[in-house]
């Protein structure tokens, strides 16, 4: 179900006729973004954009915002000057400017450049004039005037204006006050000074004017030749008007083509003070009016005569002028009021909705200023209305106070009345008042009045008859009471009863539905349904009831019998629908989206529900939740309105009281007149806060941004000021729903991820009817590089490679390791073969030698012995390098000192080592660390075969180099011995395998070994 709400903008008058007329304005200044209050022309465009010219530059309005333009220096495009003084759209749609200095022209709408034409006059002294005009014929020609001196002729082909292009003839002296041609005609009027009017036929080529009036023409001759004619304007009726000039004071002429007769106008006589009249407009409708200098007035067809337009502040919608500088009527009868001092008006004089009722306080004879709190048309006709402090009031049919003339109330003032109600017998009014009740006789227009002591003279705040005629009253303080009189004469000798059912004070509301229910209102305990034949409460409807009888909030401030299956009720800020047959409640529309405070509501005769409220009143959809606000800009005067203060008239008219007067207006002809299509288009588009060409991204199929330049806002504007639209859109790709735009008619997309995006928008109107537009944006956001299908087709494809080299690489090492593993074991299969062989040939000449020479012998044995015992070791040492669990440095490091300790042990020698932590972190292949601990096995074993007793080692990492330094003492050193175990075949092919460099210094008692190994 849609929730909508529809700001309506419309204007508004006061019944009474007054002089001058009052009319509800809203207003545009400095203060809401207008560049200057000094405004000086407006125009509409093709696509309904608002044009403004003032002192400050030109802008452009599209109902929300301002687009300005201004000179700018070194900017040739720029228009030249700020000062704009005429706007002029001509028939192909071009805008043309007339600056104060004189310049003249044509502004492009699409890319905001100004195109400068030139002038040429045949005298050059025909610009000194204060007043210059851009003047437009019925079929498109553009003329330049200045007045008083000539006249000249746009030619687009020379793209200049000149006096050589003139198709009409003047005579030489004449200057030109003014020029206008004749619709329907070829005939142009020239306002000649000091000559009256002439006039130019085309069709003929024939010049009449004063004196030489070849054709006959019957204005020429009527006007006295010393009239000055200026600012002529042909209207619909075939009428021609123009201001002249007499003594110090203009006359307005008004002459009839058709019947040949002038009237002529004058408005000291309400102005009375200095003025000028300085232009016509006709509207659509044939409505004329003049502006000027202390001058803004309607032309009354009946009455034939001017009426102004009431000038002074008196809340903010009224107009305030010194100078009425123009007047522009738009596509939907708005008028578009430029003033010289006080910015720009908008007002719609057609669209008369809303009458706005004040009262007189007929003691003091000043304007009344009590509430207005109850309504009741008569039998006879009129009005009846209750206000607070100024009494009870009469209104004919039009709303003109009228004496009440009613026996047993004071003309002067009366009593004060909170409510009314018509009885059944359709001839009693009954009143509740402060305090008591009066019963009104239509039949003898007189009154009765009963205050029976139990009220104790408290005031009765609303009053119902129920079907069989007993009335209820509902109080101020005490609650609610039930006055059974209907089979009574002797009303006063009937007391009334409380009715405790109800345990409240005070009493919001009471009306007797179509079921012969009564209905109450109160302001804590939600609403009640009493049956007046049994009086017991068969309805309760409140904030803690059951869940389908539930209110959002406590209080009930109205309730409307809709229809045979809805009762609305309204608390505070909700409207709340009860379903008699299905006994539960629903919420009309979304939480807040009332202002103020609910006061009364009534039901039209389409159906609709009006609802007043502290802050406006509302037109209500039920069934489609459709909201329309009308406030003081639609011309409420005041919009703070009063609870349970509202009537139904009998011609179907809705009157509502508010804080000091009453509106009444007929809700059928809301909405019949002035319903323009809205034009809806993108005014702006930003892009992470930059504006953007919005004509040149229209004209592409797709709008497309990086990936970084994903927030973005978008201004719309369907170009409406005064019809009622409601703007939903949607971003297809990222939106489910619609959303409705907001009054800033704003869409703001952030951080949208890498996509392709549409843009949709769709209309609703004052119906809900959703009207479908033809705007729609495709907008793709491209993703980074890395997001692209490309990059992680790529990115698969090096994971993939690097998958299939890391595979390769493992195959390799495993295959490294394999073999290193297998070249150990070889190394070993060859050390172990080589000493076994040895062994068997010792041990065969030790057999032999064994009875010969027994000394021999043991030597073999012992020969056997060694071998043996080093093969074991150098087995051991392989069988421990090739194991897994002994795979790393760290386990090699605890390999040497364990072989240290042992020769410490076995030897009396004192070695001493110290590692640094950083060869414990190397990751150092099988082989490399095989062969590292066998050069140190072979160095320390050949420094103890030497006689070194005492030594350190060093083993350090640095610069990629693995560092094995041996200190030892030369006392005790067989330093030859040394030398040849270092010079050793397989010791160097060791030093060589691993690529190492072998240092030697020797010192008187001490020398050192540094080996180094690069680590890679």
């Amino acid at each position: 179900m849609l929730h909508i709400i529809l700001v309506f903008l419309i204007c508004s008058q006061q019944v009474k006729a007054q002089d001058p007329k009052q009319y509800s304005f809203i207003h545009y200044t400095t203060t809401a973004g207008l560049l200057s209050n000094q405004v000086f022309s407006t125009a509409q465009d093709e696509n309904g954009y608002l044009w403004i010219a003032g002192t400050d530059g030109l802008q452009r309005f599209d109902g929300v915002r301002y687009k300005s333009f201004r000179h700018i220096e070194n900017d040739s495009s720029s228009i030249t000057s700020n000062p704009v003084e005429q706007l002029l759209l001509d028939k192909k749609k071009n805008l043309w400017l007339l600056l104060f200095d004189g310049t003249v022209g044509i502004f492009n709408t699409k890319n905001f450049t100004f195109s400068k034409k030139e002038v040429r006059t045949k005298s050059p002294t025909s610009f000194n004039t204060s007043v210059k005009r851009l003047i437009m014929d019925e079929e498109g020609s553009i003329f330049y005037l200045l007045q008083g001196n000539e006249l000249v002729t746009w030619n687009e082909k020379q793209n200049e204006f000149s006096y050589k292009y003139n198709f009409f003839k003047q005579l030489p002296e004449w200057g030109i006050s003014d020029f206008a041609h004749q619709p329907g005609t070829q005939k142009y009027w020239l306002g000649i000074q000091g000559a009256g009017i002439a006039i130019y036929n085309k069709a003929t080529g024939k010049l009449s004017y004063a004196g030489n009036n070849i054709e006959h023409e019957p204005v020429i001759d009527g006007l006295p030749k010393t009239a000055f004619p200026a600012l002529m304007k042909f209207d619909s009726k075939g009428r021609v008007w123009f201001v002249c000039w007499e003594t110090v004071f203009p006359y307005i002429y008004c002459y009839d083509t058709k019947s040949n007769k002038f009237d002529r106008y004058e408005m000291l006589t309400q102005v009375k003070a200095y003025h000028e009249v300085q232009g016509f407009i006709e509207q659509k409708d044939g409505t004329v009016w003049i502006k000027g200098f202390k001058v803004f007035a309607k032309f009354l067809e009946k009455e034939k005569k001017f009426q102004l337009v009431y000038n002074g502040y008196t809340n903010e919608y009224s107009i305030n002028y010194e100078m009425i500088t123009s007047l522009f009527e738009d596509r939907e009868s708005n008028l578009w009021v430029g003033t010289n001092n006080n910015g720009l008006y908008r007002f719609n004089p057609s669209q008369q909705y809303f009458s706005n009722i004040a009262h007189t306080n007929r003691m003091s004879g000043r304007l009344g200023s009590g509430s207005v709190m109850s309504f009741m048309p008569t039998k006879w006709g009129t009005t009846l209305a209750g206000s607070w402090e100024d009494g009870l009031y009469q209104y004919d049919s039009s709303f003109n106070v009228v004496p009440l003339n009613i026996k047993g109330i004071d003309n002067k003032g009366g009593p004060f009345i909170w409510n009314m109600f018509a009885s059944k017998d359709s001839n009693t009014i009954w009143m509740a008042s402060q305090p008591g009740i009066y019963m009104l006789d239509q039949s003898n227009r007189s009154v009765s009045f009963y205050n029976p002591p139990i009220l104790e003279n408290r005031t009765i705040r609303q009053i119902a008859e129920d079907n069989m005629g007993n009335i209820w009253l509902g109080m101020q303080h005490v609650g609610l009471y039930k006055w059974e009189i209907a089979d009574t004469k002797n009303k006063a000798a009937v007391v009334p009863q409380k009715f405790s059912a109800i345990p409240v004070g005070m009493i919001n509301k009471l009306i007797i539905d179509r079921k012969g229910l009564l209905w109450v209102a109160t302001p804590k305990n939600g609403a009640y349904a009493i049956d007046p034949k049994t009086d017991k409460v068969v309805v309760h409807i409140a904030k803690d009831s059951a869940t389908k009888l539930k209110l959002p909030e406590e209080g009930v401030s109205s309730i409307l019998d809709y229809s045979d299956s809805l009762i609305i009720i309204t608390t505070s800020t909700r409207i709340i629908t009860y379903n008699r047959i299905l006994k539960q409640t629903a919420e009309v529309g979304k939480p807040n989206i009332i202002s103020g405070y609910i006061a009364s509501m009534e039901k039209d005769r389409k159906g609709y529900v009006w609802v007043t409220t502290t802050s406006g009143l509302y037109r209500v959809d039920i069934k489609k939740n459709i909201f329309i606000h009308f406030s003081k800009e639609v011309g409420i005067q005041y919009d703070n309105f009063i609870l349970a203060a509202s009537n139904k008239l009998p011609d179907g008219k809705l009157i509502f009281g508010n804080s000091s007067q009453f509106v009444v207006f007929d809700p059928d002809k809301i909405f019949t007149k002035n319903k323009v299509a809205p034009n809806l288009v993108i005014t702006d588009f930003e892009v992470s806060n930059k504006k953007l060409s919005v004509d040149s991204l229209l004209a592409l199929k797709e709008i497309t941004l990086l990936y970084k330049e994903n927030s973005i806002n978008i201004y719309f504007s369907p170009l409406t000021h005064t019809t009622p639209y409601l703007i939903q859109y949607k971003l297809e790709g990222l939106d489910k729903d619609w959303k409705a735009a907001d009054k800033n008619l704003q869409a703001t997309f952030s951080y949208l991820p890498p996509r392709k995006y549409t843009l949709l928008f769709r209309v609703l109107d004052q119906e809900g009817t959703v009207i479908e537009s033809n705007l729609r944006l495709v907008i793709h956001i491209n993703a980074p590089f890395w997001k692209t299908w490309w990059f992680y087709s790529l990115l698969a494809l090096l994971i993939g490679t690097l998958l299939l080299w890391y595979d390769r690489e493992r195959t390799k090492r495993k295959e490294a390791l394999q073999k290193m593993r297998t070249d150990i074991a070889d190394s070993l299969h060859k050390e172990i073969s080589s000493a076994l062989g040895n062994i068997n040939v010792l041990s065969e000449m030790a057999k032999i030698k064994a009875d010969t020479e027994p000394q021999k012998s043991k030597e073999f044995i012992e020969q056997i012995h060694n071998k043996s015992e080093s093969m074991i070791y150098s087995m051991d040492d392989m069988l421990w390098s090739i194991s897994p669990q002994n795979d790393s440095m760290e386990k090699t490091v605890d390999r040497m000192r364990e072989y240290i300790d042992t020769l410490n042990n076995r030897n009396d020698v004192t070695i001493e080592m110290l590692v640094d932590e950083k060869v414990k972190s190397l990751k150092l292949d099988m082989q490399f660390r095989h062969d590292a601990f066998l050069l140190f096995k072979e160095n320390i074993k050949g420094l103890l075969n030497a006689g070194v007793k005492y030594c350190k080692i060093y083993l350090a990492y640095y610069k990629s180099t693995l560092v094995y330094t041996i200190q030892f003492n030369n006392e005790t050193c067989d330093m030859q011995q040394l030398y040849n175990l270092l010079h050793r075949q397989d010791m160097e092919k060791r030093v060589e395998a691993i690529k190492a460099t072998l240092d030697v210094e020797v010192h008187k008692t001490t020398s050192v070994f540094e080996l180094k190994i690069p680590v890679h």
